[in-house]
């Protein structure tokens, strides 16, 4: 922090939203798993179909992807997530995330221009926040009790 920066409020993502918010992904990857183990049987119940050695290897690679797709991003995000803060302060909302490298990011507050709101559940939501100058937004995933940052932010105005 900045000296003579105050902080206001301070978070941290809700874990298990954090870690199964590509929840999504993780259904098609189900469903792209079923339909090439699908495919896989009706390859090797058609003999003449079998000899095909493209064909065959995109049946053993298609499940393989599919399990991939749907494993690893949820496990890359809980080993990210005890590195995951939100930061408020009295001049900027900064962002720490990521695991081995840290990535900041941080938005002046006089910059903020929009505030997205998201709910998931009666005290969870995404926070999406624009800045005046910059196309990218900062997002705040799977926050508890979101509404205080948002009186907090719109009070800064």
């Amino acid at each position: 922090m900045r000296p003579g920066e105050k902080l206001r409020w301070e978070a941290k993502p809700a874990p298990r939203c954090y870690t199964f918010r590509g929840l999504n992904l993780m259904r098609f990857s189900a469903l792209l798993f079923g339909a090439a183990v699908l495919a896989g049987v009706v390859v090797r119940l058609g003999g003449e179909l079998h000899d095909s050695v493209v064909l065959s290897r995109l049946v053993f690679l298609l499940p393989l992807i599919a399990l991939l797709l749907g494993s690893v991003p949820p496990v890359l995000a809980r080993v990210e997530w005890p590195g995951v803060f939100y930061l408020l302060t009295d001049q900027r909302l900064i962002v720490l995330r990521g695991f081995g490298r840290r990535r900041i990011s941080e938005l002046e507050l006089h910059e903020v221009r929009d505030v997205q709101f998201f709910p998931l559940g009666r005290h969870l939501a995404h926070v999406r926040i624009r800045g005046q100058g910059s196309p990218r937004s900062l997002t705040l995933c799977c926050i508890e009790y979101p509404e205080h940052l948002i009186d907090l932010l719109e009070r800064a105005d």
